[in-house]
């Protein structure tokens, strides 16, 4: 291992321990821990795609804890919003609420049927009551203070506004910036968003401008976002001017953001839940519309307008001028990629109309889209792509809740003319399980251009069925069993899979609170899906063939928060890849242990140490890793190596907060890692990331 000996790291993690053990902070009344980043993990790490930025799923969480809902006012709608409640626990919450006239703390919610210990302590980040005498709040770097404080801070009363910046960059240097025809700007990668709130007793205001650039882009603002929303007054329930995003259903008519997956929430993850419409404020390029819309609300009707005139990057065939591919990757670094930039306009308008009532939710929703090129994607690849200029889909989608059972689902037609369609069934069972089953329908003729429902090819809402059923108990106090299996098929060829293809997915997952702070996990994940296989055959040709790749995943460990000011934690995963029928069996392990800490209050540490090995990129393992505020490193570990960070927050005045946090891997014998323009040469890969935050 370069640069840093297990010695010296074992010395280095006693050291901190030591330090922390002398801060333990006292428990005041019921505290809420703002340091979340274990739930977010478990939501988020079923994106086994280290290239897919999670910040849109990111800022709708950070949303949710820096602005959380009054528990005396928020709808059965806007608690679906909060990760780990479903339908029928929001609806029983409401009911508590209108029994018992008002909420005196959170910890009231304990008294509603189905709210376990375990769901309350994930919740309550989300949600606070302003007049509660005691309800407290630790923040990230361990100040803690009445949580009604959070609600009444600023500049004045009622107004926050926040100013966010961070600094990334690779310390090696890549092939593409050693050219100079290739990378044309700077290795830094940087971010600036200034975001605000203004509430009225009224009427609420919200405003946004981000702008960033991406390692080996030119400009500061290659990519720009800004919009400005106003909310809550009489029957409008917002107008919006600028770039937002609309969420719609169980996301087959219309879905833009990134959402939850398969995971170790196995029943609540199943449902597409977010706010309809909403000002955007992240970076994902891909992911958000241009112009304006308007939310209004009149009974028990809610109708939503919208239109949008957005700019995409896209690949043109010269020949036909037309669009062959979309580009959603964000990157703009050579002059290849700047010629795609903003190459095909998309003017889009639509509709949604939804019915409300004591328990059941109606929608349709409608859109029509029309491009500014004929897409003309490559028929050797997809029969049934989108084709033309013009797009359109209509859909119905529905939400019924009685007493414990909770049935949901949408139909959708695109403009060819085909039919999806998902539905699903939740039932609680009081404080012991609660179970789902899903079936979807996704025809090979179904392109529509804005979808992303639920399936094993989440963001491709088509050429799938497929049948998930989840479950979890709760048999035992401090106990959590958590399991689901999908069966999947892919009835059409595509051209990377030349034929039907099918496949299963078995997840168990067991989680005991042994004790005060300690957590122990076991998972257990096996996939089984047919995979189009370059062979050699007896001639020396490469040919295609299907075989069947099975991929199994072992995982155990621990979470020990030992007190509010230290938390250990420590993995162990064992991957094994095998193949039916052309060899190629492959497998690998990671292990990791880190330990957080806040020495003194306002500054909070985090390091982490990573073994891992693996026989290819086949067997890769996985690992999230907190990081500066906005972000979460999903990192993919390959080859026989070490990984290692610390993270530092500190919070220097009340209003400002400064982080950093430096990674290294090394690769044991590596020559170069990376290929291509992201090439670098030797077996060390580190990078540096700075943040700073000035929130009032």
């Amino acid at each position: 291992m370069r640069g840093i000996t297990i010695k010296t790291c074992l010395a280095i993690y006693f050291l901190i321990l030591a330090i922390g053990s002398n801060s333990f902070a006292q428990d005041v009344g019921d505290t809420t821990d703002l340091n979340t980043e274990e739930l977010e993990e478990k939501l988020l790490e079923s994106i086994e795609d280290e290239n897919i930025d999670e910040t849109t799923v990111l800022d709708f969480l950070e949303t949710l804890k820096r602005n959380p809902y009054n528990l005396n006012e928020v709808s059965e709608q806007e608690l679906q919003n909060i990760p780990f409640i479903n339908a029928i626990i929001a609806n029983r919450i409401v009911e508590y609420r209108k029994k018992s006239g008002r909420f005196n703390s959170k910890r009231e919610l304990l008294r509603v049927e189905g709210i376990t210990d375990e769901l309350y302590e994930n919740i309550k980040v989300y949600l606070i009551v302003p007049r509660s005498t005691t309800d407290y709040v630790i923040g990230e770097t361990g100040i803690t203070e009445p949580e009604k404080v959070r609600l009444s801070k600023g500049l004045v009363e009622r107004f926050d506004l926040r100013y966010r910046a961070r600094f990334i960059q690779d310390l090696q240097t890549k092939a593409g910036f050693l050219d100079s025809s290739k990378y044309l700007g700077s290795k830094a990668k940087i971010y600036n968003q200034l975001n605000f709130r203004y509430n009225f007793p009224d009427v609420k205001f919200q405003g946004n401008l981000t702008i960033e650039k991406d390692p080996g882009e030119t400009d500061l603002n290659d990519f720009s976002s800004y919009g400005i929303m106003m909310s809550d007054y009489k029957w409008i329930n917002k107008v919006i001017a600028g770039d937002y995003t609309l969420n719609f259903g169980q996301g087959l008519s219309m879905w833009s953001s990134l959402s939850f997956s398969k995971g170790v929430n196995t029943v609540n993850g199943l449902k597409k839940r977010g706010r309809e419409t909403n000002l955007y404020t992240s970076v994902t390029e891909v992911q958000f519309f241009r112009g304006g819309l308007a939310d209004l609300q009149f009974g028990k009707f809610n109708f939503i307008g919208y239109f949008s005139l957005q700019s995409l990057s896209a690949s043109i065939d010269t020949l036909f001028d037309g669009v062959t591919s979309f580009k959603t990757d964000g990157y703009f670094r050579t002059e290849s990629e700047k010629n795609k930039k903003n190459a095909v306009d998309e003017t889009l308008f639509g509709g949604r109309l939804v019915y409300k009532t004591d328990g059941l939710m109606l929608g349709a929703t409608y859109w029509n889209s029309r491009f500014s090129k004929d897409l003309v994607p490559d028929s050797t690849r997809e029969l049934y792509d989108l084709k033309g200029k013009k797009a359109n889909v209509i859909g119905l989608d529905y939400d019924y809740v009685f007493e414990n059972i909770n049935l949901y689902g949408e139909i959708s037609r695109s403009q060819s003319g085909s039919v999806a369609y998902i539905s699903a069934l939740q039932m609680n069972f009081l404080k012991i399980a609660d179970v789902v089953f899903s079936y979807r329908n996704y025809p090979e003729d179904f392109s529509p251009v804005h979808s992303y429902a639920f399936g094993e090819k989440s963001g491709d809402s088509k050429n799938e069925t497929g049948f998930y059923a989840g479950i979890t108990a709760k048999p035992l106090k401090g106990l959590r069993i958590a399991a689901y299996y999908d069966i999947f098929k892919f009835p059409y060829r595509s051209f990377f899979q030349p034929t039907s293809i099918s496949g299963n997915e078995l997840l168990a997952n067991i989680e005991w609170r042994a004790g005060k702070g300690l957590e122990l996990y076991l998972r257990y994940k096996n996939e089984n899906k047919g995979l189009s296989r370059t062979i050699t055959d007896e001639f020396g040709r490469d040919i295609k063939r299907i075989d069947n790749r099975n991929k199994l995943n072992v995982r155990i460990g621990f979470n020990y928060e030992v007190s509010k000011t230290i938390r250990l934690r420590s993995r162990y995963e064992y991957v094994f890849v095998d193949y039916d029928l052309f060899g190629g069996d492959n497998k690998g392990f990671l292990f990791f242990s880190d330990i957080r800490i806040i020495p003194i209050t306002g500054l909070a540490l985090e390091t982490r140490l990573t073994f891992f090995q693996t026989d290819s990129y086949d067997s890769r393992v996985y690992q999230f890793e907190n990081d500066i505020k906005g972000l979460f490193t999903n990192v993919a570990l390959f080859g026989k190596g070490t990984r290692w960070f610390l993270l530092a927050k500190y919070k220097l005045l009340d209003f400002l907060e400064l982080q950093g946090k430096y990674s290294v891997s090394y690769i044991d014998g590596a020559t170069s890692i990376g290929s291509g323009n992201d090439e670098i040469k030797g077996d060390i890969n580190n990078k540096l990331n700075l943040g700073l935050e000035i929130l009032f």
